[in-house]
């Protein structure tokens, strides 16, 4: 009688130890299945059906999609052969904003970062310039920016016709003119993206910890060598993090572009993914959008990869 009893609770005690182990498999499950299933749905099975897509062609016979290998690929890189097509355009201006976002914007808003942190006369004005752009929608911002020079009611045209400049006003306007729509948009960028910048290198220059900028003070070190020296290196991956996301600015860039000019005049102001969308959006090339798409990622992985490493070794992380 005994025995039987010992042996019931045993059973009991498994049946307690199984139903304990289904509880914390299905809870380690809730966590990690869903991000699973978006990690399957929304980026293997999205990326698969692109690369399909890529060696395809819509059939308006059938209503249908049709293999056609590499054929979209072929057609690609023929645009690099026939004049005044926009594909070449979109590379070369995604580039030119790679260029402005790392070489420009980035310098200048670590120097406006760092002289605000430096509590500068009238310090908090310039903050204020410097915010408002990156707290606004871009669909505003762009809004103002294509009024501000707006052929009928600008703020630009009226000042210019007021100085006796009205003969430098394009006569299609300035977003309509091809020689001044590219300097205006990459004006634009410059002037929505530094208050971002500052907003991120201010927070990292002030966990730089004060002690090591008042020996360096007491060392003799200037303003523009405790810049360099200490605040540069210090900030060094933020910096990195800034330059890697002007990398992928080359893949990216659509909003602006797409708000202010739509990729005009004659596809001067396009962009890589400006490109895209108009291909599947305006002409219902839903292949060829996916075919750049594809080659955007074999050639944007090997660089991005490239210049972390680089960034790693020129900005290696301190501990402090």
């Amino acid at each position: 009688m005994k025995t039987e009893i010992a042996a019931a609770q045993d059973n009991a005690v498994r049946r307690e130890k199984r139903k304990a182990s289904v509880r914390r498999g299905l809870f380690i499950a809730s966590f990690i299945g869903i991000p699973i299933l978006h990690f399957l749905v929304f980026f293997v099975y999205t990326n698969a059906d692109t690369i399909l897509l890529s060696f395809q062609t819509f059939d308006n016979m059938t209503g249908g999609y049709k293999w056609v290998g590499f054929r979209n690929y072929s057609e690609f890189f023929h645009q690099f052969v026939t004049p005044n097509t926009v594909l070449p355009k979109a590379i070369r201006n995604s580039i030119y904003f790679f260029l402005l976002n790392d070489f420009v914007i980035l310098p200048l808003s670590f120097f406006a970062a760092f002289f605000l942190y430096k509590k500068m006369p009238l310090g908090n004005v310039f903050r204020v310039l410097f915010f408002i752009p990156s707290i606004i929608s871009v669909v505003v911002l762009t809004m103002l920016f294509s009024f501000m020079f707006d052929s009928s009611i600008g703020v630009v045209d009226s000042l210019l016709r007021a100085i006796g400049l009205e003969r430098v006003i394009p006569d299609l306007g300035w977003f309509g003119d091809k020689r001044t729509a590219m300097p205006l948009l990459l004006l634009y960028c410059v002037w929505a993206g530094i208050g971002y910048n500052v907003v991120l290198l201010s927070g990292a220059m002030s966990r730089v910890p004060s002690e090591i900028v008042e020996s360096g003070r007491l060392d003799g070190l200037t303003m523009f060598r405790e810049m360099r020296s200490i605040t540069l290196p210090l900030t060094g991956s933020t910096i990195s993090t800034l330059l890697m996301m002007g990398v992928t600015v080359i893949f990216t860039l659509f909003m602006q572009p797409q708000l202010i000019t739509n990729g005009g005049p004659n596809g001067e102001t396009y962009t890589i993914a400006l490109y895209i969308v108009n291909a599947i959006r305006s002409d219902g090339n839903l292949t060829m959008g996916a075919t750049v798409g594809i080659l955007c990622a074999l050639v944007g992985t090997p660089i991005v990869l490239v210049v972390r490493k680089v960034l790693e070794k020129v900005f290696p992380v301190y501990e402090y």
